[in-house]
This record gives structure tokens, C-alpha cells and sequence, in this order.
């Protein structure tokens, strides 16, 4: 799947949400759009990268290959991240701390594990989509229920695993099944009916305490909206600032936790923060993006350049 403006362009306002919701909790406000945010957020990033993955190549190229990919434009940066935010907390560390931040990861450290742990099952499992949805999808559910839409491990042990390892493939298996077969035009209707029911539903759910119905809300409205990427990507629609936020979504969504904090304790309100930190960021990303050592340490994307990337060349990232 080659770049798109348009996925680029919802990178980017996801991004953006993803940076409003946590300028709306550590400001402590809640509203109803903070719960509608909280709902779709990180399902859709999920979805958007299985999207984006190639899949033909992810299991064809070397081990080598790929792992040191990844490991240059993904995990390195989030292995610095977590070094930062440990540091910058001063958590305990014991001899099970790699375990704990590897299965368990603090903030919202948890998403490029997540990922890379869903991009090594699509090599491993060399199913079709179809068929790892089918697997999946089950399995996702079934967390969901037993466990809760919550950020917490499964049991008690030491390996227990954050619940969003597997609670998260439903979305990203259907990605990358939109990816394979888009969605026709026939069916549109249908998906931009079940996605109204969905946002409806959920938007009421809110302060409900009705366990058993967030999972169905949630998934008809994520599902449907993850159908509408195909669609999308023919429209190509661009915004550049928007789109620049997009293609440097890992980096800010690895540093802006850190950033909100330092413009917090400026004292200054909700949406000061909020534009603050958007400002702060593009701008130690353009800095940093002219050097490829700190671009590879800190995630930021390359300068952008004229010439569209080969296929291949995409990689899924955090939005």
C-alpha cells in the first residue's frame, strides 16, 4: 500500500484527537466528546495500520531484513521513549522491569509493541486476511467481554500480557482485508448505516455503566469506519499541516505526553496546552528530521520529498 495523502490526512486528525483527549484529562475535563474520541481513537490507528501493511512483502523479505526495518523506524524510537519516561518518572526498576515494560508497557507505550507484535503474527501466521479475521475476531471479542474495554494485563503473573495485544487484532486483520478487497461502492450505504447506529449507541453508553453494550457499539462503529478507508484513499484529499502531522505520527505520538507536561506546568489552560504542544512538536520535528541520527532516535519522518514512496517502502506507524 503506497502513501496517500488522504491516510496521511487522517493520520494526521487522529493525531491530533489523540492529543486533545489527553489535554482534556490532564486538564481534568470531561465531556462528551473526550468519550466519543476515547471510543474510536486507537481502533482506527489499529485499522489503518493493517491497511497500510504490506503484507506480500512482510512475509517474503528476509528476517534480517525486516526486523532491522522496524527496528530503526519504530522500535528504537519507542525503546528511547520508554528509557525517557521512565527516567522522567522515576519508576522502580527491578530485574523484572524489561518483562513489565515488554508486556505491560507504562502510558501510552503500549501501542508500537502492540503493532509489531500483530505485524510478526501476519509473517508467522501466513493465512490470508480473510482467514486471520477469522481467527481473530473471536479472540478479540472474547477479551473484550472477559476482560473489559480497560487498559489492563490478563491475570496476575509475571507474563501476563497487556490486554490489547489481544484485544486489538479484530481492527487490524480487517485493515488489512479492506487493503485486499475495498469496499464496493453498493455496500456503502450499509456501512455508513451501521456506523450512525454505532456512534449513536456508543455516544449514549456514556456514564451508562452498560458493560455488554460497549463491545457491540464499539465495534460497529469502529468497523465501519475502518471499511471507509478504501473510499478514502481514492478521494486524495491533502492539508499540509495536517498531512505533515500524519507522515510524523510516530514521533508525535511517542513525545507528546512529555511535551504536554512541560507546557503544563506553564500553568496554561486546556487549548493553550494543546496549541503549545502542537507548535513545540513540529518544530523539534523539523530540527531533528535534518539529522539522521537523532531521526532515527527519536522517530521523527524524514523531509518530505516530491517524489512519492514505492509501495514497498510503506511502513505502518502510529498515527
Amino acid at each position: 500500500m503506497g502513501k496517500n495523502p488522504s491516510i496521511d490526512l487522517l493520520k494526521g486528525m487522529l493525531m491530533l484527537l489523540v492529543m486533545a483527549g489527553h489535554a482534556m484529562e490532564l486538564a481534568h475535563q470531561q465531556h462528551l466528546a473526550l468519550w466519543i474520541g476515547a471510543g474510536f481513537r486507537m481502533p482506527l490507528m489499529i485499522g489503518i495500520s493493517g491497511y497500510l501493511l504490506n503484507v506480500a512483502r512482510t512475509r517474503a523479505a528476509p528476517s534480517a531484513d525486516l526486523f532491522k526495518r522496524y527496528g530503526e523506524r519504530m522500535l528504537l524510537p519507542w525503546v528511547v521513549a520508554l528509557i525517557a519516561y521512565v527516567l522522567a518518572t522515576g519508576a522502580p526498576l527491578s530485574w523484572q522491569t524489561p518483562l513489565d515494560l515488554l508486556l505491560r508497557p507504562p502510558f501510552h507505550l503500549w501501542y508500537v509493541p502492540v503493532l509489531f507484535f500483530l505485524i510478526v503474527t501476519t509473517r508467522l501466521v501466513r493465512l490470508s486476511p480473510l482467514m486471520l479475521l477469522a481467527i481473530g475476531a473471536p479472540i478479540s471479542v472474547a477479551t473484550m467481554y472477559a476482560f473489559g474495554l480497560d487498559h489492563a494485563p490478563i491475570g496476575t503473573s509475571l507474563l501476563s500480557p497487556d490486554s490489547r495485544y489481544i484485544r486489538y487484532p479484530v481492527y487490524f486483520f480487517f485493515g488489512m482485508l479492506m487493503a485486499e478487497r475495498g469496499l464496493a461502492t453498493r455496500y456503502l450505504g450499509i456501512v455508513l448505516l451501521v456506523l450512525t447506529l454505532g456512534l449513536t449507541w456508543w455516544s449514549g453508553l456514556q456514564g451508562s455503566g452498560h458493560a455488554l453494550a460497549y463491545v457491540p457499539a464499539r465495534l460497529m462503529m469502529n468497523l465501519s469506519l475502518i471499511a471507509l478507508l478504501p473510499l478514502l484513499s481514492t478521494v486524495r484529499l491533502s492539508f499540509a499541516p495536517l498531512n505533515r502531522i500524519g507522515r510524523d505520527s510516530l514521533f508525535f505520538y511517542l513525545w507528546h505526553p512529555m511535551v504536554m507536561g512541560v507546557v503544563l506546568m506553564s500553568g496554561v489552560g486546556g487549548p493553550m496546552m494543546l496549541a503549545l504542544s502542537v507548535l513545540l512538536l513540529a518544530g523539534i520535528s523539523r530540527v531533528t528530521s535534518a539529522s539522521t541520527p537523532l531521526r532515527r532516535w527519536l522517530g521523527s519522518a524524514p523531509p518530505s520529498r516530491r517524489s512519492q514512496a514505492a509501495p514497498e517502502d510503506a511502513l505502518p506507524q502510529p498515527v
